[in-house]
């Protein structure tokens, strides 16, 4: 049997496990309970293993249990070298509960900020983890970290609970990431967001229409006060930057976690752009204005127009120059570009983002 084969059949068999009872010693049969998966997770999927940058893609992946094999997650994802995280918020009855995480290659897994899984290790084979946690009823959050190197990739999250309790109920939430991969537990009602990006504008008001005042640094937390409406990642969430200073954020570049977003009062206050602090020398200290970076994949012909029908060819950047991107086409198959001076547009298969986001660039022809 060829080594996928054997791969997938581990897996498959791990599947069926997922299904059946589990037993504490000297329980009984009617004591036994089925694994549960959790559903609605949150996801975050980066184009490398290391968590580093802007996230490829998020979406909600209704359990965490995936056989890709050689192939990539989604569009836009790498077959090999990326990282998901997951994430949820889930009440628990009193108990004890059997977590299992499996996975090629690594995983680890945190509930309220303490790590009970942690194989974060490459590995050529699908391997499972188990640890037994005794938990007092409430919610809980939990974080799941994966990585996938190369080979096959698959991952299994569930949990059983040996003692016989209550099932847990599930709330859609998200913990906090921070460098490193740890994980903060939560404390307090108030509902806070952590910056995904290397650096998020801070506007005056919800939308791309309103000026940038300052920006925010990639793991900086804050309290979230309100939101202006429920568009899903096209909300924006006014936030506390403390010092009884305030602004806007798109919810796309932030991670809401502490609480539930839809509990979150609505409001569109507009901010008064505050004053900038002068220099010795009475020279205003200007803000600098958010700045997106690309790496041409490859020899990339900038055009005059965002169409490689009614856009001459006016200049290439070589493959692994570095650029700013300064906005994204109406389709969204185009970026305008500014190369030493070299200003126009390209096609975005030829561009790999290393600083910011292509969701937070203005958009327009």
């Amino acid at each position: 049997m060829s080594g996928k084969r054997l791969w997938l059949a581990a897996w498959c068999a791990l599947v069926l496990v997922a299904g059946l009872v589990m037993l504490p010693a000297g329980s009984s049969p009617a004591a036994a309970q089925t694994a549960e998966t959790g559903f609605n997770w949150l996801a975050f999927y980066w184009n490398n293993t290391t968590f580093q940058g802007s996230p490829a893609l998020s979406r909600t992946d209704p359990v965490v249990n995936f056989n890709w094999g050689a192939n990539a997650p989604a569009p836009g994802i790498n077959a090999d070298n990326f990282s998901v995280r997951w994430s949820n918020r889930i009440t628990f009855g009193a108990g004890t509960f059997r977590f299992r995480a499996g996975a090629d290659d690594g995983i680890r897994v945190a509930v309220n900020g303490q790590i009970i899984i942690d194989r974060f290790t490459p590995s050529s084979e699908f391997i499972v983890n188990t640890a037994d946690v005794t938990l007092g009823a409430g919610t809980y959050e939990i974080i799941i970290d994966y990585f996938e190197g190369t080979g096959n990739a698959g991952v299994l999250f569930d949990w059983t609970n040996i003692t016989g309790g209550a099932p847990a109920t599930f709330a859609p939430g998200v913990g906090t990431p921070l460098p490193g991969g740890a994980v903060a537990p939560t404390a307090g009602p108030a509902v806070k967001g952590v910056v995904i990006v290397n650096r998020a504008n801070v506007r005056t008001g919800p939308g791309m229409q309103y000026p940038v005042f300052t920006q925010v640094a990639r793991d900086q937390v804050f309290i979230i006060q309100a939101r202006d409406c429920d568009c899903g990642f096209e909300t924006w969430f006014l936030v506390d930057l403390g010092g009884g200073a305030k602004g806007w954020i798109a919810r796309r570049v932030m991670l809401a976690y502490n609480g539930d977003p839809a509990t979150l009062p609505y409001s569109k206050e507009l901010i008064e752009s505050p004053v900038v602090e002068q220099d010795p020398g009475g020279q205003g200290t200007p803000v600098a204005p958010f700045e997106v970076q690309g790496v041409a994949r490859n020899n990339a012909i900038v055009r005059s127009a965002p169409s490689q029908f009614t856009g001459e060819p006016i200049g290439v950047i070589d493959a692994g120059q570095t650029f700013r991107i300064l906005k994204l086409s109406a389709s969204q198959a185009w970026v305008l570009v500014d190369f030493n001076g070299l200003q126009g547009w390209t096609f975005v298969p030829n561009v790999r983002v290393v600083v910011g986001s292509f969701a937070i660039l203005p958009r327009g022809d």
